[in-house]
C-alpha cells in the first residue's frame, strides 16, 4: 500500500468513525481472545481446543446462529495470502455454515458445487464460523483490509461488524460457558 493510499483510508476512517470504531474493537476482541486461547490452551490449533471444550455451548446461544445466519449469505472470505481469492477452507467452512448447519428453514440454493465443498468440512458449524472471523481478522491485521472503492469498503466494514459481533458474544459468555463446561466434566 503506498502511502497516498494509506491517507486516503484514514481520512475516509475520519469521516467513518463507525467503520473506525468496528475496526478497532475486532482489533481489541482478538488480541485478548488471543490471550486466553494461549493461555488455556498452549501450543497451537486454538480454535480446534476451544471449539472442542466450548464450541457447542456458544454454537447453542440464539445471537451465535444469527449472526452465522448472516454471515452465510457472504461469499467466501479472500485470503491477503492468496490474491484476494479465498482459501479452501475458508470455502468449506462458509459453505458448511450455508448448507450443513440448519441455519436456514429453506435450502439455500446451491449455485455450482458448493454443497460438495461444504460437506468436506470435518469439523463443527461454530468451527466455521470461527475460521471465517479469523480470516477478516488476519486480513485486518494484515492491512488487506483496507479498499476505499465500493462495493468492497461497504462488504469489508460489514464483514468487520459481524465478526464483532462474534467475539462479543464469545467474550460477553465466556465464564458461563467454562462454568458450563466444569459442570459437565464432574
Amino acid at each position: 500500500m503506498l502511502a497516498t493510499q494509506i491517507r486516503l483510508f484514514r481520512e475516509k476512517l475520519a469521516q467513518d468513525k463507525e467503520n473506525l470504531d468496528v475496526r478497532r474493537t475486532l482489533h481489541e476482541h482478538y488480541e485478548w481472545l488471543e490471550s486466553y486461547w494461549q493461555n488455556r490452551f498452549k501450543g497451537n490449533n486454538h480454535i480446534d481446543k476451544f471449539d472442542k471444550e466450548l464450541g457447542e455451548y456458544f454454537w447453542n446461544l440464539k445471537q451465535t446462529k444469527t449472526i452465522a445466519y448472516k454471515v452465510a449469505f457472504y461469499p467466501p472470505v479472500g485470503s491477503s495470502k492468496n490474491d484476494f481469492q479465498p482459501s479452501i477452507s475458508i470455502q468449506r467452512a462458509t459453505y458448511f455454515l450455508r448448507y450443513f448447519s440448519d441455519l436456514f428453514e429453506e435450502e439455500f440454493p446451491d449455485t455450482s458445487n458448493e454443497k460438495e465443498i461444504g460437506i468436506l468440512w470435518n469439523k463443527s458449524s461454530f468451527a466455521a464460523l470461527l475460521t471465517i472471523v479469523k480470516q477478516v481478522r488476519d486480513n485486518l491485521f494484515h492491512g488487506r483490509k483496507m479498499e476505499l472503492e465500493e462495493p468492497q469498503y461497504t462488504r469489508n466494514k460489514e464483514l468487520i461488524t459481524m465478526c464483532v459481533e462474534v467475539t462479543t458474544i464469545i467474550l460477553d459468555n465466556l465464564e458461563q460457558a467454562e462454568k458450563n463446561y466444569a459442570q459437565q466434566r464432574v
